[in-house]
Parts: C-alpha cells; sequence; structure tokens
C-alpha cells in the first residue's frame, strides 16, 4: 500500500512539475500585440531619431528589383540621434559627365558604409504620407585618407507598420532606392553605455 501511495505521489509531482514548466513558457505574440510593438518601436525610433533598419531589398534606377540575400554581411540602416552607421549595397552607373571626367567605368557595382560618423538627421511626420520622413548627408568613406569619398544623401521614410524605404541620392551616380523593416538594433551593435558612443 505505501509503494502505490508512493508511486501515485511522484506521478502527482512530475505531473504538477510538468504542468509548472509548460505555464513558464512565453506566451505567443498575438497579431495584435505585434503590430502595437511595431508601432510603439517606429514611434520611439522617430521621436528620438534612434533606429535601426534590416534592409531586404535593392531597386537599381534602370534594374529589376532584387531581393537581398545574406550570407556574411548584413545590410542595414542605423541611426542614433546625431551618429550614423549603415551598410548598404550600390548598384547602378556612373553618368557620363563623371565617366569623362573621372574615367569611372560604366557600370559600377560598390557599397556604401559609414560608421560613427556624425551627422545632423533632420525631418519628422509628414501628414500628407502618413509616415516619418528622414534625410541624413554622411560620406562614403574617410574623407581624411580617400580621395574617392563621396558624400551621400539618404532619404529614410519609415510607417507605422514597420516597412521602411529609402534613396541614396550620390553626386555623379545613378539614385538608388531599398526596402526594408524596422528592426530591435543586433545586440553586438548596440552602443556600450560606459563608452557612450
Amino acid at each position: 500500500m505505501k509503494k502505490i501511495l508512493m508511486t501515485a505521489l511522484i506521478i502527482m509531482l512530475t505531473g504538477a512539475v510538468i504542468s509548472d514548466c509548460f505555464a513558464q513558457t512565453k506566451k505567443k505574440e498575438t497579431r495584435k500585440e505585434k503590430q502595437a510593438r511595431i508601432e510603439k518601436m517606429v514611434a520611439d525610433g522617430a521621436a528620438h531619431k534612434d533606429f535601426y533598419v534590416e534592409i531586404g531589398r535593392i531597386f537599381p534606377k534602370n534594374g529589376v528589383a532584387q531581393n537581398i540575400v545574406y550570407d556574411t554581411q548584413i545590410y542595414y540602416i542605423d541611426c542614433r540621434k546625431d551618429r550614423f552607421f549603415c551598410n548598404l549595397p550600390y548598384i547602378g552607373q556612373a553618368e557620363i559627365s563623371s565617366r569623362t571626367a573621372y574615367g569611372s567605368e560604366v557600370n559600377s557595382s560598390m557599397g556604401l558604409s559609414a560608421h560613427n560618423q556624425v551627422v545632423t538627421i533632420i525631418g519628422g511626420w509628414q501628414e500628407k504620407a502618413k509616415s516619418y520622413l528622414f534625410q541624413v548627408v554622411f560620406w562614403n568613406g574617410d574623407i581624411d585618407y580617400d580621395k574617392d569619398a563621396k558624400q551621400v544623401t539618404l532619404t529614410v521614410q519609415l510607417y507605422k507598420s514597420g516597412k521602411v524605404y529609402a534613396m541614396a541620392a550620390i553626386p555623379g551616380y545613378e539614385n538608388v532606392s531599398y526596402e526594408g523593416e524596422i528592426s530591435e538594433r543586433p545586440e553586438d551593435e548596440k552602443p556600450n553605455p560606459l563608452t557612450a558612443e
């Protein structure tokens, strides 16, 4: 009888522990909760000019839109109040005047990148477009060391849904556009509070 009671007690305790474990699992986010979380991320990011965008598609001026397939590189736009970071692909052509003056190739495939550049990010809510519109000017390359550094004007449009559209304008080159989504900044990209980068 003691054996039966002990076995029943063990079974009951095991069942209680298992059900408690399942109760502790994270509740799956509903579509409505996800939408509210993204809208808040967009509103907070736009208010503080502090947001991270993961790029998913590129639209060359005279080409076909292409999905970006990630292997080792991640393409992104990262605004942090007065600091700017980005890694973007570029597909386009140099304009004829630039090709003649600088001997550039007709087709140009380069990357646009900035790391911790001090910038002024201007813009805000645009009622007509029902989106946030920001513009930032940065240097693609280090102007102190790179004679080919190019100034880039990037226009970024954030929608409440989390969709983001951006266009890069480079003097002497065709414009290129991007599509992405606002996202949580990856852990390794978050600024260190001790160094206040």
